[in-house]
C-alpha cells in the first residue's frame, strides 16, 4: 500500500529533514519523485531534504510492505501494518547538534559524579559547544566548554542518584555557541545511574538488587501499537504500581514516548530488535535486526531508565549473531550491558553466552513444575541470571503453581553466592493481546489470555497474585523460621570463663562456604528427595545461646569449620574445659564414617611448653550435625558428648544438633592456646564455642 500527501514549506531555515518514528514493516520513502532511502520497522529514520523542499505543494510518498518483508513480520504478537508513529520536518540552522551522547562514571562512593558529553554537530567550524547541568530546581550544578567536535567533562559532587525509589531527573543543555550567540540547542532529560554485576547479582547504585519485572508490549486494545499519550501514561502508572522495579519492552523498539516516562517514573527498561523464533541463518534477517538495534540504541541511550540490551528472543541462535550484537550494542554504547532474551538449551547457553561477551545469562523456564527453574540457576552459574520470561499459560488460572513459581525464585535470590541465585525474574506478560496463529491452551478467541491485565488494561485474576505473593520483595528481609526445640542443661558448679571465638570468624568464610558446597551434593541414597543436601540456613545457631544449665557459654551463631589448622589463644588456669560442637556437617555417625575414626585432633598447649593431644572419634566423641536423613529424622548419640541443643529451620528442611564434650586439664599449669587439627578430609567439624572451667 502508498501513503501519500502533500505539504507546504513553513520555514525559512537553513536545512530541512523528513523524519519518521516508525513504520511496520518496510517502506520505501519518495518526495517530489526523488527516493530518499528504505525503512525499517520501529526505527526512527531522518532524511535531510533541504535541496528537494518546494516553497508548496511537495509530494510525499511512502509505499509500505507490510507481509511479504524478510525481516520484520513475526508470528509472535499480531502484525500490524502501516505508518504507526508520527511523521515530521525538523527545520534546522545550517551549523546544528544532531546529537549529544551522555554517560556517566562515579567517585567516592557516589559523592561525585563524572559526566561526559559526546556531541556530533555538523558545520560547526569556528563554533564553541557548551554543556550545561541543572538540577529539578534549575540550578546549574556542571558545565564545560570547548570544540564541538570533542568530548566535554565535569564533575557533579553529590549528584542525586535516580533509582526506581527516587528516579531524580536532571536537565542537560547543549549550546552551539558563535561567541555567545546560540546557534543551535539540545535539551535532555538524563539521570545519575550505575547499574553493574557482582558475583550472581545485579548492583542498583551499589546496592542488590532484584529486576523485578514484567513484559510488555507496545499494544492497546483494538488499536494496535498506535497508542495514545494518554493510554501510554496509564499503561506505565498501572505497571508501576504492581510494586517492579523493571519493564521489559518486548521484543521490538516502543514509543520513544513509553522511554520518557520510565524515566520519569522510576522504570528499569530494556529495548530489543524485533526477533521471534527467527531464522539467525539468514544474513537478511540478522543484518536487518542489527540496524534496528543499532538504530533504536542511537536514539534511546541516553535514557537513565534504560538496563540494558537484548538483542533477540527466542532463537535458535548462532554464535555469529551473538558475537555480532554485542559488538554493536558495544560500538553505538560502551555503557550498558548487552544480552539475549533465550530459552534455548542449558549447555548451548552455558558456552556462548560468556564467549561472545554477553554479560548475563538469561532463560525462559516455562513449565508445568518448578524444575527447569531450578535446573537453570543450578547449571548457569558463572554470570547472573535473570528469568527474562516465566508464567505464561502454566501459571495463568494456576494459583497453586504460581505461588510456588515465585516461591522458588525469592528463594533463589536470598540464596548466598555459593548456591544457585536469581538475579531477577520477568513475569509473561502484562498485558493480554491479539493473537491469531497460536491457538491452544494460551488463547481463546484470538486473544493471549496470559496477562496481568487484559488488553484494555482492566485487572485480571493474575494480578492480585502477583502483587500480593511479591510483596514481601520490597519489605526488610524476614528472619529464617525455626525452632529451638530444645537446650539440655550441663550441670557443673563452678566458676567459668567463656572463650571469644569471633576474631576467628572472618578467616573461616572459605571453609563455611566449601561446606555448605559439601553439604548440598545430592545424596544418590534418597533420589530426588532433598534430604539432609538442603542448606538454605546451615548448621547456624538461630538466637545467641548465653548459657547451657549452669555453663556459662558465648557461643558463635556461625560455628567455626575446622578445615584448616585453627589456634585459639587462652592465656588462662583451667581444671577442665567444654567443646560446644563436637558435630560434623553432614560426614559423621551414624551418617557416614567408620566408627571410632579420627575426626579431628584437639591439642593443649600450656606455657611451660608442654602440651596434651586428644583424638575425637567418629562415635565415640563426634556425630553429624544432621538431624534428619534423608526422609527421617535421626537423633545422633555420640558415648562421651552429651546434646547440648537441637534446633530446626523451615521444619520440612533442616534439622541440625549441636554436642558438648568436657576434657580434664592440669589446673596447675597456665593454658597458651588451644590448636585445632583436621584429622581426616572427609569430615568438616564445627566448633561452637569453648569455656572453661576455673581452678577453686
Amino acid at each position: 500500500s502508498t501513503c501519500a500527501r502533500s505539504f507546504d514549506r513553513h520555514s525559512t531555515a537553513a536545512r530541512a529533514f523528513l523524519v519518521f518514528d516508525g513504520i511496520t514493516y518496510a517502506a520505501t520513502v519518495t518526495l517530489n519523485g526523488v527516493v530518499l532511502g528504505e525503512m525499517l520497522p520501529y526505527s526512527e529514520y531522518r532524511f535531510e531534504i533541504t535541496d528537494l523542499l518546494r516553497e508548496t505543494d511537495n509530494r510525499l510518498s511512502v509505499e509500505i510492505r507490510d507481509i511479504d518483508p524478510v525481516f520484520g513480520p513475526s508470528a509472535g504478537w499480531e502484525n500490524y501494518g502501516g505508518i504507526i508513529r508520527d511523521v515530521r520536518i525538523e527545520y534546522t540552522p545550517a551549523a546544528r547538534l544532531a546529537d549529544a551522547a551522555w554517560s556517566t562514571s562515579f567517585a567516592d562512593d557516589y559523592r561525585t559524579a563524572h559526566c561526559r558529553v559526546e556531541p556530533t554537530a555538523e558545520n560547526a567550524e569556528g563554533l564553541t559547544l557548551r554543556a550545561v547541568l541543572e538540577d529539578g530546581g534549575g540550578n546549574v550544578v556542571g558545565e564545560a566548554t570547548g570544540n564541538p567536535s570533542e568530548p566535554l567533562t565535569f564533575d557533579v559532587t553529590e549528584p542525586a542518584l535516580w533509582s526506581p525509589d527516587s528516579p531524580t531527573l536532571y536537565t542537560l543543555r547543549c549550546l552551539l555557541l558563535r561567541g555567545e550567540t546560540v546557534v543551535d540547542l539540545l535539551v535532555q532529560k538524563v539521570g545519575f545511574k550505575e547499574l553493574t554485576l557482582s558475583g550472581k547479582r545485579f548492583l542498583l547504585n551499589g546496592k542488590p538488587t532484584f529486576l523485578l519485572g514484567v513484559n510488555r508490549h507496545d499494544l492497546f486494545g483494538d488499536s494496535g501499537h498506535t497508542l495514545t499519550e494518554e493510554e501510554m501514561r496509564r499503561d506505565m502508572t498501572m505497571i508501576k504500581r504492581t510494586g517492579v522495579n523493571y519493564v521489559r519492552l518486548v521484543h521490538y523498539p516502543h514509543h520513544k514516548r513509553i522511554l520518557e516516562l520510565a524515566d520519569e517514573l522510576g522504570l528499569l527498561v530494556s529495548e530489543e530488535p524485533g526477533l521471534w523464533w527467527s531464522d539467525m541463518h539468514n544474513p537478511e534477517i540478522c543484518a536487518g535486526a542489527l540496524e534496528v538495534l543499532r538504530r533504536v540504541i542511537r536514539r534511546d541511550r541516553n535514557h537513565v531508565s534504560v538496563a540494558f540490551w537484548l538483542s533477540f528472543n527466542e532463537c535458535v541462535f548462532t554464535f555469529e549473531f551473538l558475537k555480532d550484537s554485542a559488538d554493536v550494542s558495544r560500538q553505538e554504547d560502551p555503557y550498558h550491558m548487552v544480552s539475549g532474551a533465550n530459552c534455548m538449551d542449558l549447555d548451548m547457553t552455558k558456552e556462548n553466552f560468556p564467549k561472545c561477551g554477553f554479560d548475563f545469562y538469561t532463560m525462559h523456564p516455562y513449565a508445568s513444575t518448578v524444575g527447569r527453574l531450578i535446573d537453570s540457576a543450578k547449571a548457569l552459574t558463572e554470570m547472573p541470571l535473570l528469568l527474562t520470561e516465566w508464567g505464561g499459560f502454566y501459571c495463568a488460572g494456576n494459583e497453586r503453581l504460581f505461588r510456588e513459581y515465585i516461591r522458588v525464585i525469592l528463594d533463589l535470590w536470598h540464596n548466598p553466592d555459593s548456591e544457585p541465585v536469581v538475579a531477577g525474574a520477568v513475569f509473561w506478560c502484562w498485558a493480554e493481546m491479539h493473537e491469531f496463529c497460536r491457538g491452544g491452551q494460551p488463547c481463546q478467541d484470538g486473544i493471549l489470555r496470559e496477562g496481568l491485565v487484559d488488553r484494555f488494561r482492566n485487572p485480571t485474576e493474575n494480578l492480585r497474585i502477583f502483587t500480593d505473593a511479591f510483596a514481601p520483595l520490597a519489605l526488610p528481609p524476614k528472619a529464617p523460621e525455626y525452632r529451638m526445640d530444645e537446650v539440655w542443661p550441663v550441670r557443673d558448679a563452678g566458676h567459668f570463663a567463656p572463650l571469644d571465638l569471633s576474631p576467628l570468624s572472618a578467616a573461616n568464610d572459605g571453609a563455611w562456604e566449601e561446606m555448605l558446597r559439601v553439604t548440598a551434593t545430592p545424596n544418590p541414597r534418597f533420589g530426588g528427595t532433598k534430604g539432609t543436601r538442603c542448606v538454605a540456613n546451615g548448621p547456624r545457631l538461630p538466637v545467641d545461646l548465653q548459657s547451657l544449665g549452669d555453663l556459662p557459654v558465648a557461643l558463635l551463631r556461625r560455628p567455626l569449620v575446622l578445615a584448616d589448622e585453627i589456634e585459639l589463644p587462652v592465656g588462662k588456669q583451667a581444671s577442665a574445659l567444654y567443646l560446644i560442637g563436637n558435630v560434623s556437617m553432614p560426614h559423621g555417625f551414624p551418617i557416614g564414617g567408620a566408627y571410632g575414626e579420627p575426626v579431628f585432633d584437639l591439642t593443649v598447649c600450656y606455657t611451660d611448653g608442654t602440651s596434651e593431644r586428644v583424638t575425637m572419634k567418629n562415635g565415640l566423641d563426634v556425630t553429624t550435625a544432621a538431624g534428619l536423613y534423608g526422609p527421617s529424622r535421626i537423633d545422633p548419640v555420640a558415648a562421651n558428648s552429651p546434646r547440648a541443643c537441637r534446633f530446626s529451620y523451615q521444619y520440612d528442611w533442616e534439622h541440625y544438633v549441636v554436642n558438648v564434650r568436657q576434657l580434664p586439664l592440669d589446673p596447675a599449669k597456665t593454658v597458651e592456646k588451644l590448636r585445632f587439627t583436621r584429622a581426616n578430609d572427609g569430615y568438616q567439624p564445627l566448633l561452637y564455642g569453648v569455656t572453661l572451667r576455673l581452678p577453686e
